[in-house]
C-alpha cells in the first residue's frame, strides 16, 4: 500500500518553507492570490526557493483564485512552478488555456456541496489533479474545518475516471489523520491543521508524518 501524497499549503515566510522543505512533504504549495492571508509576494517566492533548493527538491504548487492568465504568466517568468491550482471560479476553457501557454500541470480546487460532482466532472480531460476542500463562505481553504469525509470515495472515483490525482483538504490535523487515511486516500493537503500561531510547527509536522507512515506500514503488514 502506497502512503498517500503529502501537500503542505500556505507557506507565506523563510520559516514556513524551510520546515516544509525538511519534511516528507511531495508538494509544497505557495498562495499567490490577494484573496488570501497567506499570500506571498513572487520576488519573495522565488528568493526562498533559491536558497532552500540545496535541501533538495519538492514539487512547487503556485495557488491562484481568479487570477487573470497574465498574472501567472508573469509569476511564471520569476518562480518556479510546477504545478499551478485555482481555487476560484475558473471554467475548464480558463485551465486550458494556461496549461497549453505554459506546459504545466495544471489542479483544480471543489469545494464539497451539492452539485460539486457535476463541478468535477466538467474538468475532465483539462484538470490534471483536484482538491477537494470545506465550502466556507468567504473563504478559499485554509479555514480548518472538514467536510463529510463519506464523500470521499466518490471523488477519488471521478478522479481515477479521469486518471487524475485527487487530494482531500480542509480540516486534516494530526489528531484527526488516523480517521481520514480510513478512506484510503490518494493525497492530502494541509496548511492550518499544521500550524501553531500563524507558523507551520515541526513538531506537528513530524507527528502528522509519523501517523501516516505508521498507518501504511501496518496496511502492508496486514496486507503481506
Amino acid at each position: 500500500m502506497m502512503r498517500p501524497l503529502i501537500k503542505y499549503c500556505g507557506n507565506h515566510s523563510y520559516q514556513d518553507l524551510e520546515r516544509t522543505f525538511n519534511s516528507r512533504a511531495d508538494f509544497i504549495g505557495l498562495i499567490f492570490t490577494s484573496k488570501s492571508r497567506r499570500t506571498v509576494q513572487p520576488e519573495q517566492a522565488a528568493l526562498w526557493i533559491k536558497q532552500l533548493a540545496p535541501l533538495g527538491s519538492k514539487k512547487i504548487v503556485g495557488v491562484f483564485a481568479d487570477d487573470p492568465p497574465e498574472r501567472v504568466f508573469s509569476i511564471l517568468r520569476s518562480v518556479p512552478l510546477d504545478i499551478l491550482q485555482f481555487h476560484g471560479s475558473e471554467t475548464p476553457g480558463t485551465l486550458a488555456e494556461v496549461k497549453k501557454a505554459t506546459g504545466r500541470q495544471v489542479w483544480k480546487a471543489i469545494h464539497h456541496a451539492p452539485g460539486a460532482l457535476e463541478r468535477m466532472r466538467a474538468f475532465s480531460n483539462v484538470a490534471d489533479g483536484f482538491i477537494i476542500d470545506t465550502q466556507v463562505k468567504g473563504q478559499l481553504g485554509g479555514t480548518g474545518v472538514a467536510f463529510d469525509w463519506d464523500a470521499i470515495p466518490d471523488y477519488q472515483t471521478e478522479a481515477k475516471r479521469q486518471r487524475a490525482c485527487c487530494l482531500i483538504a480542509g480540516g486534516i490535523t494530526p489528531d484527526n489523520i488516523a480517521d481520514l487515511l480510513r478512506y484510503d486516500p490518494i493525497g492530502i493537503d494541509i496548511s492550518s491543521g499544521i500550524e501553531q500561531d500563524f507558523q507551520k510547527d515541526r513538531t506537528k509536522i513530524y507527528r502528522l508524518e509519523k501517523r501516516v507512515c505508521t498507518a501504511n506500514d501496518q496496511a502492508t503488514t496486514t496486507g503481506s
